[in-house]
């Protein structure tokens, strides 16, 4: 009986621990795309944390997430990408559920006005539906619950937003069934819009397929849009058919981006633009340039754009000039 307690030890001691080391500090809380797992990515020091925004990511023993709390500047913040201060899972047969926490530690709706998240799961233990509620009810605006199926890695496959009374949404790209690819590590390398019968087609913005990569750290680096025909699509509100990232610090912050047109070539009149950033990571401005180098112009005339957060780490907007640096209103 001993020898058997010292060979489960010896077995499972570094899960164990390895699920403990890794709860702790980190600028992204789940770069994994294909939603098997959970993971964060760029951990950082606790010291850090105190400066740079940050989650504070916790795992059970059993590698599954317990909770992801949000700092901003080192203070907790009702303002993360999840829309609260804390996420919260329980497990239960068949299921799990996600709620939220305020900096008071009370349970609240985020910020999409959703107090509570329903991920049912397949039987290898995947989820496959996943609904949206406030107060005990399917929200009544906006996405109501998600449909995914999986492939035989048990990665997201394709998906279908529906309303509470069945109606199909399509997602911020235009798209009804959208359908994925991944590389290695469960990063999305493309979102494509088709039809029931399998066919690629464009959505409703123009466009049938969002080519993506990323790094290791699952930061964008590029990104474009294709038509049906495959061919480059000049985005109608981003003015822009590709762009790159590049440039990156330690914390995963690209300092330049480059804008290309439908044929691939720099834009011709914002070509590139030069980011810079706060001590806490938040971005500070951004100021656009032509192929040669000199100050431009976005289609809105926008030379550069100054990002407004307030103590809280609530976004405020952003402050636009123009090439005389007067402010547009």
């Amino acid at each position: 009986m001993k020898f058997k307690y010292i060979t489960y030890l010896i077995i499972c001691l570094p899960f164990i621990i390895y699920s403990q080391e890794k709860s702790g500090y980190y600028i992204n809380w789940d770069i994994n795309h294909a939603e098997t797992f959970v993971r964060p990515s760029i951990p950082i020091s606790e010291e850090e944390s105190k400066t740079i925004n940050s989650y504070y990511v916790e795992f059970d023993n059993n590698n599954r997430l317990l909770r992801v709390k949000f700092y901003f500047s080192g203070k907790p913040s009702d303002y993360s990408n999840y829309g609260a201060f804390e996420l919260v899972r329980t497990y239960h047969s068949g299921y799990f559920i996600e709620k939220y926490k305020n900096t008071a530690g009370e349970f609240i709706e985020n910020s999409s006005n959703i107090d509570e998240k329903k991920y049912l799961l397949n039987t290898a233990g995947y989820w496959i539906r996943k609904e949206n509620y406030s107060n005990g009810e399917l929200i009544s605006d906006g996405v109501a619950y998600s449909e995914v199926t999986r492939n035989d890695k048990n990665e997201i496959a394709t998906e279908i937003q529906f309303s509470a009374t069945g109606d199909t949404i399509p997602d911020g790209n235009g798209f009804n069934i959208v359908h994925f690819l991944y590389n290695k590590d469960g990063l999305t390398l493309y979102r494509q819009n088709r039809n029931e019968k399998g066919e690629i087609v464009n959505g409703n913005q123009g466009y049938a397929t969002v080519v993506f990569q990323f790094d290791h750290n699952g930061m964008f680096f590029e990104e474009h849009f294709l038509d049906e025909n495959n061919n480059l699509f000049l985005h109608p509100r981003f003015d822009l058919a590709k762009i790159n990232w590049r440039a990156f610090n330690k914390y995963g912050k690209p300092s330049r981006i480059y804008y290309m047109n439908s044929l691939g070539y720099p834009h011709e009149k914002r070509a590139y633009g030069i980011i810079k950033y706060r001590p806490n990571m938040t971005r500070a401005s951004i100021t656009y340039y032509d192929r040669y180098g000199e100050r431009s112009v976005d289609v809105h005339g926008v030379a550069k754009s100054i990002y407004n957060y307030d103590a809280h780490g609530k976004y405020l907007g952003r402050d636009n000039f123009d090439l005389e640096n007067n402010r547009i209103e």
